[in-house]
């Protein structure tokens, strides 16, 4: 074949692999998809969360988001089958307390990696450098965070000629009987005695009367000691003479909060979010927010919902790109005055509509002195330790000295257990 024919062919060739490269770099690119989960706090959770993806989607047409909305009560299970299903998710919103489980079994990818200097320094450091970590590392971000108050109804405690907030346990006890005598239906105090938070609500005042859940290593029980057995003796005395409302074994937190907005409870412990509410459902009731009434030690809950990155989820660095685009400071505004909960970043914090809102105001100075709850592997089954005995003490079942003794056993188990479980 003549040498000019080769030359025609040859260039012909590769006038077609280039075409062949040129097309194909012209092919959309196979889009990412992430499972992002995330437990329901109220009706505006789903519709804040699709205008934030949309949004990102829009920047990022190459990704998709897979929004899945779940309630706490069947959040750890849903995420359970995901798993065992192959599936996992990418992100998803959790109790703090459930992570030492799933680094225990493997489950967690610290974000120490991916998180920039500048990008942490967004944070207040209670956040993440206390809340995020665990066992050295940080196992996510911050993502629902908020501090407790205590709660009262100016109206009530004018009727009951109350004058200024309890700072302390008598204090509290004589107003609960003031405002109990309004009324049958009125009750002076309510204390939380159905589901994990039960646990919670009596901390308040083991931590208030200078006690601790564990001892400093981590490895006993400390609740049982003479601050703690104070703490649960009052409670269950405010609740045999009448001074709560009734059953608290049945009473959530939510229900709580409905009595307090109501008008038939004076005085309660709960977050921000009450404000919230208080301020757009309920605007002609006259509320006052003081620090939970104490002994020995002026203190608060800090706590946050942690949001976190799946080890054997895929498009990891997509995810990421996703974090990143969440926490812009106008997505995280939205979402405390949305939801009612304090903002994790200190840009967001000295926003006006932050700074100016007396109570969130209030919230974010109480923050700093919040105490979170240690964690450990078996922090979700201490807790449920903790509510079985302390409700037994409640309905007169067990003396609060016995509830304690035998809860104590009970968390010594688990702690031993953990100890040996890596």
């Amino acid at each position: 074949m003549p040498i000019h024919r080769l030359s025609h062919i040859f260039g012909a060739l590769l006038v077609v692999g280039l075409l062949a490269t040129l097309l194909g770099a012209c092919t959309p690119q196979e889009r990412q998809e992430i499972n992002f989960v995330f437990m329901r706090t109220s009706d505006n959770t789903e519709p804040y969360w699709q205008e934030v993806i949309a949004a990102f989607e829009a920047e990022n047409p190459n990704i998709k988001v897979n929004l899945f909305i779940f309630k706490w009560e069947e959040g750890q299970q849903r995420i359970q089958e995901m798993i065992d299903q192959g599936n996992p998710p990418t992100l998803a919103r959790v109790a703090t307390r459930w992570i030492p489980q799933y680094v225990a079994a493997g489950l967690l990818e610290p974000v120490d990696e991916y998180i920039s200097s500048d990008f942490r320094s967004q944070f207040f450091p209670l956040l993440i450098d206390e809340g995020s970590q665990y066992e050295g590392r940080t196992f996510g971000l911050p993502i629902t965070v908020s501090s407790r108050a205590f709660y009262y109804n100016k109206e009530l405690f004018e009727e009951a000629g109350i004058t200024e907030p309890p700072t302390n346990w008598d204090e509290l006890k004589e107003d609960a009987e003031a405002i109990h005598t309004l009324g049958p239906d009125t009750y002076g105090f309510g204390i939380q005695g159905k589901d994990l938070e039960t646990s919670t609500y009596f901390y308040y005042f083991l931590w208030g009367n200078g006690g601790d859940i564990l001892t400093t290593d981590g490895t006993r029980p400390a609740f049982n000691g003479a601050q703690g057995l104070e703490a649960a003796t009052f409670l269950t005395d405010m609740i045999n003479e009448g001074l709560t409302q009734p059953n608290p074994t049945t009473s959530s937190r939510a229900d709580l909060e409905t009595m307090f907005v109501e008008g038939n409870l004076g005085m309660v412990i709960t977050g921000p979010w009450l404000a919230r509410r208080l301020d757009n459902e309920y605007p002609d009731l006259e509320y006052g927010l003081a620090t939970i009434p104490y002994q020995t030690t002026p203190t608060t809950l800090a706590a946050q919902d942690t949001l976190i990155l799946f080890k054997q989820a895929k498009n990891k660095d997509a995810a990421w790109k996703f974090i990143e685009f969440l926490y812009a400071d106008e997505y995280r505004l939205d979402y405390a005055l949305t939801e009612g909960v304090l903002p994790e970043k200190v840009a967001v914090a000295e926003d006006a509509q932050i700074k100016e809102n007396p109570s969130f105001a209030f919230f974010m100075e109480k923050l700093p002195t919040g105490r979170f709850e240690p964690l450990n592997v078996k922090s979700a089954d201490i807790a449920t330790v903790m509510t079985e005995y302390l409700q037994a003490a409640y309905l007169g079942e067990m003396t609060p000295q016995e509830a304690l003794a035998e809860a104590a056993i009970q968390v010594q188990r688990l702690l031993s257990y953990s100890a040996t479980s890596w």
